[in-house]
């Protein structure tokens, strides 16, 4: 009975790795999705359109969105909220950020979401502080 047990206990850990590579793939995804919208963007411009316009060069969008994403991403995963929910909430801030960053060109409006997130992170720092 020993051994089962044992067993039993392997395989929660093996699954709850399992959920949390899971989880990393949609979060690495997300912080990525700029740069890939920016190179459908130009894609879907430059060959299905057919037409010239300028655009901000893929380097320079990716170093933008490590900028923006990275933080986000070591604030979020700070916060005291439920994994769907700060899905949701890094879902609506890329999409801020891939539309002022690359659909408008707007580099210091796409920026930010990052603000609320700080706030949102002073706010529940004494709880986190003391969850520790």
């Amino acid at each position: 009975m020993d051994a089962l047990s044992k067993l039993q206990e392997k395989n929660k850990i093996h699954s709850k790795h399992q959920r949390r590579t899971s989880w990393n793939t949609v979060w690495m995804f997300c912080l990525l999705s700029p740069l890939l919208f920016s190179y459908g963007y130009e894609f879907y411009f430059s060959v299905i359109q057919n037409t010239e316009f300028e655009s901000i060069h893929p380097a320079i969008v990716s170093v933008g969105s490590l900028g923006f994403g990275l933080p986000l991403a070591a604030m979020g995963d700070l916060m005291l909220f439920k994994r769907v929910i700060k899905l949701l909430l890094l879902i609506a801030a890329e999409s801020w950020f891939i539309w002022f960053w690359v659909v408008s060109e707007l580099s210091w409006l796409a920026f930010l979401p990052l603000i609320p997130a700080f706030v949102m992170l002073q706010i529940q720092l004494p709880k986190i502080k003391a969850g520790e």
